[in-house]
């Protein structure tokens, strides 16, 4: 407890309980607040809890403790995962930065020398409609792509005055953490920016690979014209579409030319963008730019939780890499791994 000791405008003394909380419940590290005690004038049962401010702006309400929210539920599956969500990092990184500092000051042992303030001060990497990333903020959680990047300031020991760096990090809460068109480019874009400024750039991985997915909507209705009706072991000769199906669907779901059975299957686009072949096309891209950052700037990959295809790629590209236990890397494609080095080395798992 902390008793402060207040007066009114007529010097008489005021009690006032006030209770201070620091969370991370929604996301943000250890963040403060504090709340005035409104007792019942019966009971003395306090029965709502209202922000410190202006009485105008003051915002009150019945329990100061938030309950489960998103953030929560994304924390969990990031855990499920041996992983930790995304934006728990940066806590993380300015917990770890004060116990720099301490041990730095106690080792030091001149009294002259303190811990500055402001050691740690991030701000998300949020495209703009320019395409562009620029520094900002949203709320923590409401990312649609998974892919995030921050740039951070962080005065350490050796660097007193501040050194910014640009972390990028999978969000294996949104679709496993598995690469797609959008979150390729946000990659691209994020170590783009590091590298046009000269930063270090550190990647923290925990993903599932390339995203390759199904076209759910259209398996039911995909029918299929054997060779033999009564034998279907001796093949088929195609996958077809009913005239009436394929007329249902959008224009563009698949390529297909007729037959008397209505339409046979050529292609299969989708109807939604990036579970295809696309996200192999921004595999090699973001590969092609994490070799042109390795050359540039100081790269360092940490994997967090299990690394799939193209982000144990990305992580071996990098100059450095931390790897947790429970993080494997899991390359695929070991026969072109193999004829690339002009031997054995990789074999099937």
């Amino acid at each position: 407890k902390v008793r402060l000791m207040a007066e009114d405008e007529e010097g008489k003394p005021i009690i006032q309980p006030v209770r201070l909380v620091a969370s991370s419940m929604e996301g943000e590290w250890l963040k403060t607040n504090a709340f005035m005690e409104k007792p019942d004038p019966v009971t003395g049962v306090t029965r709502e809890f209202c922000l410190l401010g202006d009485a105008k702006d003051q915002v009150c309400f019945l329990d100061p403790y938030a309950g489960a929210n998103i953030i929560q539920t994304k924390r969990a599956i990031a855990r499920r995962v041996g992983s930790t969500y995304a934006y728990d990092f940066l806590g993380l990184l300015e917990v770890g930065l004060i116990g720099e500092w301490d041990e730095y000051v106690t080792k030091l042992d001149d009294a002259s020398v303190n811990m500055p303030s402001g050691i740690f001060s991030s701000q998300e990497l949020i495209e703009g409609e320019d395409g562009k990333l620029s520094p900002g903020a949203r709320p923590i959680g409401t990312n649609k792509v998974g892919m995030v990047s921050w740039i951070v300031n962080m005065k350490t020991p050796e660097y007193p005055e501040g050194r910014e760096v640009v972390f990028i990090a999978n969000d294996v809460t949104v679709q496993s953490g598995s690469f797609g068109v959008d979150e390729d480019d946000h990659y691209y874009k994020a170590s783009q920016y590091a590298r046009e400024r000269g930063l270090p750039r550190v990647y923290i991985a925990c993903n599932a690979g390339a995203r390759i997915g199904l076209v759910d909507e259209l398996k039911p209705k995909i029918q299929v014209k054997f060779i033999d009706e009564a034998s279907p072991s001796k093949g088929f000769e195609y996958l077809y579409l009913t005239e009436e199906d394929y007329d249902a669907l959008p224009e563009g779901t698949v390529n297909a030319h007729k037959v008397p059975e209505g339409y046979a299957i050529d292609d299969i686009i989708g109807t939604n963008h990036g579970i295809g072949v696309e996200n192999l096309r921004g595999s090699g891209m973001i590969a092609g730019e994490t070799s042109k950052a390795y050359d540039e700037i100081f790269t360092l990959s940490y994997v967090t939780g299990r690394s799939v295809g193209i982000g144990a790629y990305l992580v071996r590209l990098g100059q450095r890499i931390i790897q947790m236990k429970q993080g494997p890397m899991i390359l695929t494609g070991y026969s072109a791994l193999n004829k690339l080095l002009g031997r054995e080395v990789y074999n099937s798992q």
